[in-house]
């Protein structure tokens, strides 16, 4: 077929083309371009151009000739001139004997319009037919040549195949319903609706069909007629008919096919189904776009719960290590210090008990020494007043005899004094030596140094060990940590929460898929009732049928047959809308098996991990509070250490000094020593003295002498003990000053022991609180660690089988529609473009038909040449009925 051609220079009013065998095209006029109108002269002119490719075959279908019957009506008023494209070869003017104006392959004509005017031509075709007919002859049940039917008796069976041969590669273009488009280049054919009719003679009994509307001629014989429609996809390209029947003495009947391009988005006949199409389209990238989002949607909840559950694992794992060292290390370590606490306290109670025995036997001491300094210096005193006497026992002997027995007896009695009190003085200093042993013993590094040491060392591991606990503003450490971790377990809570919200939410039969569910099944809902015995389908095909019905169109062929195409379409719809509840069915299970896996499995599973989270956050919170309380026992730990430090301090200071005081005191005991060593020699040789002096006074110059020197001696050495004895009570004052501060620093000591006994226990107390804290932290964690993979399996299983279905299925929906109403758009634009044969005026409504005249086996000859040439006038000659008609259409 060729583009349409020519120009029209015209001023015209609306008309119309008509014929026995243009009656279809009255179909497609109605829904062809409004006339075109033009700027002449004396007004409008309308110009309609028909064409008419006659085909005559033989009984096969094959082609034995083809002409081209033109015929341009003209209606209004003015003059016009038309230029019509026309085939050349054999060109004559049906409407008189003149030639034709032929310029360039166009028929030019300059006409005066005044209401209307036709101008009419035929020529030989030599263009490609669109359509071809094939006819196969049957004869009980073996395939034969017509000519062998003549005269033949049997079961007769004739099958007409009409093939859409006018495809063309275009390319197409329907959205893939993933936000792309689908481009690819199909077959598209010129859409063509064909209406074939034969009448059987009266002598063929028991005739049928599948496919004819069957009526009788008035005759004897019958009418058979059959519609095609040869647009897919509501129709196919090719589509076989028949009939069969019993014959005697058989012939051949004739048949007539009538072919016509139609616009299928136009012609109402049509137009139901294109739109059907478009709307399932449109429904398929609907559903794929909502399913689409729904997947990616569940996609990121599957994201983040493997997230969580990556969280919640390192969560748990450090949760059983901080059970494993608070239980296994901490909590058996604090109950520890607390044992070493009591047992510093029950020592330090014993030092202060000996520090206050110790005081009291100083404070004796004290005394005793205070007598002895006396008693040195009374001591030193006579010694003095010893030897003024004896040196005026010097000048007067006289009364050196009657004192000289009392001086033997005083003497013996100073020897046995003087050797009794170097006795005690030995025995004072070995005391005193023992003392400061025990001082130096008592204030070195293995006595109170170790325990300084040791309060040093419990200082530093309780403040190593408070820095570990720390709080809550620094999450750091173990009470920060767990405050931090407390917060973000009550996030993680509270996202839980979220998610299941979320997929309820999701579930939801009013916003989410069970809505989506709800809205698919009442779409399947209305396709089945349309579909359904009784819905609107029938309903249509009842008012088509009654409408065939009426008088009008009863006796018409062609009105019988358009309204069988119609209904032949409906029925067409009525597949294409059970394929589209199927898909919806389809869709709608996807739905049910994403409905189901968030009933059975993603809205457990997210409340199943909110509450393991709750726990978790519960066990989190209570192993705070250990910790915190902890904490506190740790501080009050570290004070009782500063105040025992404080009394250690004390009572090393205290130990020094009486260090410091036993060390005097033992050197004075040591001077008293050699004094009294001295003494006692002194009273010796005094006791030898008074005896010789007692023995013989005849010595007196000598012994008085010796007893001078002696009583020098004496009272150096009375001198000598003097200062001893008030060294040793310097000392021994020392000693008890010493002794007071050990025992006031032991006491305090005692008591902060007390107190650090007090915070151990504490600590101790909240270490195993924690520790049981931990573990219910732990095991809530384990449980919710446990409980996550189910909502990451059920996302994934929800996605997999439900969404990405639901996707799929919307997917190849919108494809599948969008490919179908593509090609129908395809359709109608060639129907639009290049419909025409030859081709129109420019600005003129053109329309075209193709007339298959099948020549019959009966015998006879030379008959259907002359009734080839009747036919054709009967085509023209009808023009001016259909004229009519298609102006009260248009």
């Amino acid at each position: 077929m060729r583009a349409a051609r020519g120009r029209v220079r015209r001023a015209g009013a609306l008309g119309a083309v008509g014929g026995a065998a243009t009656a279809l095209l009255l179909v497609a006029a109605v829904a062809s371009p409004a006339l075109a109108e033009g700027d002449a002269d004396a007004g409008d002119v309308g110009v309609v151009n028909t064409e008419t490719v006659q085909v005559y075959t033989d009984a096969s279908g094959t082609p034995t000739s083809t002409r081209l019957y033109e015929q341009l009506s003209l209606t209004g008023t003015g003059d016009v001139t038309v230029s019509n494209p026309v085939e050349t070869s054999g060109l004559r003017n049906l409407d008189g004997f003149s030639g034709l104006d032929v310029e360039d392959g166009e028929q030019v004509s300059d006409l005066h319009v005044d209401g209307h005017a036709a101008v009419r031509s035929v020529s030989d075709y030599d263009g490609t037919l669109p359509v071809t007919l094939d006819v196969v002859h049957l004869l009980d049940g073996e395939q034969v040549d017509a000519a062998d039917v003549v005269g033949a008796t049997g079961h007769l069976e004739v099958r007409y195949t009409v093939t859409n041969t006018s495809s063309q590669p275009t390319e197409i273009s329907y959205d893939d319903g993933d936000g792309g488009t689908v481009t690819e280049t199909v077959d598209v054919p010129l859409p063509m609706v064909a209406s074939l009719t034969t009448v059987l003679p009266a002598g063929f009994t028991s005739v049928s069909s599948e496919a004819a509307n069957m009526a009788g001629d008035g005759k004897g014989g019958m009418i058979l007629s059959f519609t095609l429609t040869l647009i897919p996809p509501i129709g196919s390209e090719s589509a076989t008919v028949g009939w069969s029947a019993d014959v005697v003495d058989g012939v051949v009947p004739d048949a007539s096919l009538t072919a016509l391009p139609v616009d299928p988005l136009a012609s109402p006949t049509f137009a139901t189904a294109a739109t059907s199409y478009q709307g399932g389209a449109d429904t398929g990238v609907e559903l794929a776009a909502g399913a689409a989002e729904i997947d990616a949607n569940l996609l990121r909840v599957r994201d983040g719960a493997a997230e969580l559950l990556a969280g919640l694992v390192q969560l748990r794992d450090g949760a059983e290590q901080l059970s494993a060292g608070l239980v296994g290390e901490a909590a058996p370590g604090s109950a520890e210090l607390a044992d070493g606490a009591g047992r510093l306290r029950s020592g330090l109670v014993e030092l202060a008990d000996g520090a206050g025995r110790l005081s009291v036997g100083t404070d004796d001491l004290l005394v005793g020494a205070d007598k002895l300094d006396a008693g040195a210096r009374a001591l030193d005193d006579g010694a003095g007043r010893l030897s003024a006497g004896l040196d005026r026992a010097a000048a007067g002997a006289e009364d050196l005899d009657a004192g000289a027995g009392r001086l033997a007896t005083g003497a013996g009695d100073l020897a046995a004094g003087a050797t009794a009190a170097a006795e005690g003085s030995a025995d004072l200093t070995a005391g005193l030596a023992q003392i400061e042993a025990g001082l130096d013993t008592l204030g070195g590094a293995s006595g109170l140094g170790a325990a300084q040491q040791g309060v040093t060392a419990l200082q530093l591991g309780v403040a190593q060990l408070a820095a570990g606990l720390g709080d809550d503003s620094d999450p750091t450490t173990l009470v920060g940590g767990l405050a931090a971790l407390s917060a973000g377990l009550d996030q993680a809570e509270t996202g839980a929460g979220q998610i299941h919200g979320g997929l309820v939410a999701l579930r939801s039969d009013t916003t989410g898929l069970g809505a989506a569910k709800a809205g698919v099944d009442q779409v399947k809902a209305g396709l089945d009732a349309a579909v359904a015995p009784g819905g609107s389908v029938d309903q249509l095909l009842a008012g088509i049928a009654q409408a065939r019905a009426t008088a009008g169109c009863l006796g018409d062929p062609v009105c019988t047959g358009t309204l069988d195409a119609v209904a032949a379409g409906v029925e067409s719809g009525r597949t294409s809308q059970q394929q589209a509840s199927a898909g919806l069915g389809q869709v709608s299970g996807g739905l049910a098996t994403a409905l189901g896996a968030l009933d059975t499995q993603l809205v457990p599973g997210a409340s199943q991990l909110a509450t393991s989270l709750g726990g978790a956050r519960a066990g989190a919170d209570q192993l705070h509070t250990g910790a915190a309380s902890a904490a506190a026992g740790v501080d009050q730990v570290a004070t009782g250490l500063d105040q025992l430090s404080a009394g250690l301090t004390a009572a090393v200071q205290g130990v020094l000094q009486l260090g410091t005081g036993a060390e005097a005191a033992h050197a004075g005991s040591q001077t008293l020593g050699a004094g009294l060593d001295r003494l006692d020699a002194g009273a010796g040789a005094l006791s030898d003295g008074a005896q010789e002096l007692a023995a013989g006074t005849g010595s007196l110059a000598d012994g008085t002498g010796e007893l001078a020197a002696g009583a020098g001696e004496l009272s150096a050495g009375t001198g000598e003990l003097s200062a001893g004895t008030g060294e040793l009570a310097s000392g021994a004052g020392d000693l008890e000053d010493g002794a007071g501060r050990l025992s006031a620093g032991a006491t305090e000591a005692a008591d902060g022991s007390t107190q650090l006994v007090d915070g151990a226990t504490r600590l101790s107390s909240g270490l195993t609180d924690a520790a049981d804290g931990s573990q219910q932290l732990a095991d809530g964690l384990v449980e919710a660690a446990d409980g996550a993979p189910a909502l990451v399996d059920g996302a994934t299983q929800l996605s997999e089988e439900g969404t990405s279905v639901l996707v799929a299925k919307g997917e190849e929906t919108a494809q599948s529609y969008g490919a179908m109403y593509a090609t129908l758009a395809a359709q109608s634009e060639r129907a639009s473009t290049g419909s025409m044969a030859v081709g129109a005026p420019a600005g003129a409504t053109g329309l075209t038909a193709y007339s298959f005249e099948v020549q019959g086996e009966s015998g006879e000859t030379g008959e259907n040449a002359g009734r080839g040439l009747l036919a054709g006038g009967v085509i023209l000659a009808g023009g001016a009925v259909a004229l009519v008609r298609r102006r009260f259409l248009a």
